[in-house]
């Protein structure tokens, strides 16, 4: 009887460990397409690196992640590829991942599936950008969509599969100089093509990826941009912006997290980097990520490396939204209760990189101590106020002068390649009596004359780039309390002006009014909204409201002008309807609306639109993210962090946010 017992625990055991779940990725990335294909040279090489880490970091093992790359990445080998990857290596009940970078294409229809007339397609190395005749290198949506059918069908019910898409398949046109694309407005199709419009067939999707049928795993697929946009590069950073929007949510994503939530996540990372653009789902969007097997960002950091006994690096950096001047403590570990414990040393962040930074102690510890140690963030500085700046000019002298103004800004860093701002003169279709500012995205900051002076040329230009500078790094602030935890949501509003007098026939509109197939929130010119207020907390709780442009202007909503900081509250458990209409109008774009959270009142409304800002006649602020706004809109030495207003403890407010664009009335 016991030798069955323990035969039968044995068998148990190993039928346990052989249903282990596994995970499995293939990334692909092309950077340099063949020299005769006509694409321009991507930046995908920089994503290989943030997505293997990010998917090392959620358990995917360095044996099961695959990388193919420019010559290896045809359509042949993206698809054998993905046979061997992501078929032949799993088990029915694993998770897998696929990821590509490069360019993407809309080509002519060839089965009349298609709404528009036009395929989408995933650009191969050696895909022509010009249409050829008998040619068909591209990796159609259809094709595409069957491999992944058959990696679904393999991994069955229990399994899952995410893919992400860092390209884009068409877009409207855009001036050139102004930023790296991934994509084109050429279509692959013979000259004088005119697709016929097939209106018995409605695709809202970019691929139609992801539809729920029995005996295939769920799936999730993230692109980067709609069907009418171009994907833009992140500047600064050389890389996709899905790919590196997708590793910072990853990051903030744990085991209970949806990919619905995963997408929010990336969509407010993206309104951040690229503002003119749009990403996309599609797929089963409220399964748990990974299968409900994903792994959350830790409360604390171990020592990653042992430089010396006063400097280490921990497993933390500008992915986790955290940067150089951030402050830590070390205590021992299994510490759970930091009140009633004290610190065995003080440190600061002196080096931050994507997911590792190195930590400069006060005291001095042995290797055995620092092994073991458990580090807490203590006050996080949540980047700098550096902005990249190229210079577009044909004049020489301007040229010239520009450079030496811009250099002599400290918030400003001349870059040769893409900058987030453009300081432009004689651009084709622009005034050549006038010297230009703008974003990446080709938002106009300020237009100034050719003949300002020199002191009057450098007033403008800092005061452009100062104003960006702080609009982007609060675009980037995501801090999480849940003791402080009020949120937001936008009712759409039917207005309309009563016949014979000044009075509104107002209407509130279901929430589905404004959001697209992938839950984007859309709003139109001339389309009204209100708030409505939650207190998921557990006392009274102060707010402000924020909007931040695409162009980076930053609109203070709450408190109002006519409003006192005090006035701005709600109580706990409480839901209150604000009584403003707010109307839409340009920019047009992805806007981020912000709700900041604390225990005592707030007053942004002093820090983004009172005037004298930088003489020193602003009030004295009541509260540390106050504090922190103060330091921001200071423009002197922000290039480096840590002078203690650049930073705040991570519970001091809870900042709420949900990114909206904003397009032209439909005719």
């Amino acid at each position: 009887m016991k030798l069955f017992l323990l035969l039968t625990l044995s068998s148990l055991l190993l039928h346990a460990t052989a249903q282990t779940t596994e995970k499995y990725a293939l990334i692909v990335a092309v950077s340099n397409y063949a020299p005769s294909s006509g694409w321009n040279k991507l930046n995908a090489d920089n994503d290989i690196p943030l997505i293997k880490e990010s998917l090392k970091r959620q358990g995917f093992k360095e044996e099961n992640i695959r990388i193919i790359k420019d010559k290896e990445a045809t359509k042949t080998g993206i698809l054998t590829a993905m046979q061997q990857q992501l078929i032949a290596k799993p088990k029915p009940g694993d998770i897998c991942v696929f990821h590509f970078s490069g360019h993407g294409q809309q080509v002519i229809d060839d089965n009349g599936d298609e709404a528009d007339g036009y395929d989408e397609a995933l650009v191969t190395y050696d895909s022509p950008m010009e249409y050829e005749a008998g040619v068909e290198k591209h990796l159609r949506d259809d094709v595409f969509g069957l491999k992944l059918e058959e990696i679904r069908k393999h991994l069955g019910n229990n399994g899952n599969l995410l893919v992400i898409v860092d390209a884009c398949h068409s877009g409207t046109s855009t001036r050139s100089g102004l930023g790296n694309y991934r994509g084109t407005t050429t279509k692959y199709a013979p000259k004088g093509y005119k697709p016929a419009a097939n209106t018995k067939i409605v695709n809202e999707g970019l691929f139609s990826l992801g539809e729920s049928k029995p005996g295939l795993a769920p799936m999730s697929a993230f692109f980067a941009s709609a069907a009418s946009e171009l994907n833009q590069e992140c500047g600064d950073e050389h890389c996709g912006s899905l790919s590196l929007a997708f590793s910072k949510a990853l990051a903030k994503s744990d085991s209970k997290t949806s990919y619905r939530g995963l997408f929010d996540n990336i969509r407010l990372e993206m309104s951040k980097m690229v503002p003119g653009q749009t990403p996309n789902a599609e797929g089963d969007l409220d399964k748990e990520i990974f299968g409900g097997k994903a792994l959350g960002k830790p409360n604390y950091y171990a020592t990653e490396q042992i430089i010396n006994k006063k400097k280490i690096t921990i497993a933390c950096g500008k992915i986790y939204s955290v940067f150089a001047g951030t402050t830590i403590s070390l205590y021992p570990s299994n510490t759970y209760n930091r009140k009633t414990a004290k610190p065995i040393a003080k440190g600061t962040i002196v080096t931050a990189g994507d997911y590792s930074s190195e930590v400069e102690l006060d005291t001095e510890l042995s290797e055995d101590v620092l092994k073991t140690a458990w580090t807490f963030l203590d006050e996080v500085s949540f980047g700098d106020l550096t902005v990249p700046v190229t210079i577009k000019s044909s004049d020489a002298a301007l040229t010239s002068s520009v450079k030496k103004i811009v250099s002599q800004i400290k918030q400003a860093k001349l870059t040769e390649a893409q900058g987030d701002v453009f300081v432009e003169y004689g651009a084709a279709g622009f005034s050549t009596d006038s010297i230009y500012i703008s974003t990446s995205g080709d938002y106009r900051l300020g237009v100034c004359s050719k003949t300002s002076t020199e002191e009057q040329l450098a007033t403008f230009i800092s005061a452009k780039i100062a104003a960006y500078g702080r609009a982007a790094y609060l675009r980037n602030l995501n801090m999480k309390n849940e003791e402080l935890n009020v949120v937001f949501e936008f009712i759409p509003i039917d207005y309309k002006k009563a016949e014979g007098n000044n009075n509104a026939i107002i209407k509130d509109l279901p929430e589905k009014t404004i959001k697209d197939a992938s839950g984007n929130i859309v709003f139109q010119h001339d389309d009204r909204y209100n708030l409505r207020i939650i207190n998921n907390g557990q006392e009274r709780l102060y707010y402000n409201i924020l909007e931040i442009q695409p162009d980076n202007i930053v609109n203070v909503l709450f408190p109002a002008v006519n409003q006192q900081p005090m006035d701005c509250f709600i109580n706990p458990g409480d839901t209150v309807r604000l009584t403003r209409i707010f109307r839409i109008g340009p920019p047009d774009g992805m806007n981020v609306l912000k709700l900041i959270a604390a225990k005592s009142a707030l007053n942004l409304r002093q820090v983004f639109a009172a005037p004298g800002l930088n003489r020193g006649d602003t009030p004295k602020p009541n509260n540390p993210f106050e504090k922190l706004m103060q330091g921001i809109n200071k423009t002197e030495g922000v290039q480096t962090r840590g002078s203690g207003e650049e930073t705040i403890q991570p519970d001091a407010v809870n900042i709420h946010s949900i990114p909206f664009k904003i397009v032209p009335k439909k005719q």
